[in-house]
């Protein structure tokens, strides 16, 4: 049976079962995938919701400690100075929602592979098989 999974990158590849038998062994695998994925969507989110926290106390920490004479300009300077902080940040949203749009996808491509598996079982059992 061919490979379904990148083992490096945990990417699905492009595979089509050729038999009820490998249909059934893809649908197993992208559900396993699936289940395990509640974990790393809790970590990302959990990342994120972490990152924005350093960077709301970065931002709030540099604007208080400004020397700056008006807000405007207390503001803009935390805002450089935060610049790292707010690319974590970004960074950890974008992984996140990468997740989540695989999670998705993997879904979807279930969903239709246990419609093939379904219509594939009425046609055995049409034919009497």
């Amino acid at each position: 049976m061919s490979e379904i999974a990148n083992l490096a990158t945990g990417e699905l590849v492009t595979y089509e079962p050729a038999s009820p038998v490998e249909l059934e062994y893809t649908i197993r695998a992208i559900g396993e995938r699936l289940e395990h994925a509640v974990g790393v969507i809790d970590a990302l989110q959990r990342g994120r919701y972490d990152a924005e926290a350093e960077y709301s106390r970065a931002l709030e920490t540099a604007k208080l400690s400004s020397s700056r004479a008006t807000y405007s300009d207390r503001r803009a300077e935390a805002i450089l100075a935060c610049l790292p902080k707010f690319r974590e940040l970004n960074e950890a949203k974008a992984k996140l929602h990468h997740a989540e749009n695989l999670q998705d996808a993997l879904g979807k491509r279930l969903s239709g592979l246990q419609t093939i598996a379904k219509t594939l079982a009425t046609a055995y059992n049409a034919t009497g098989r």
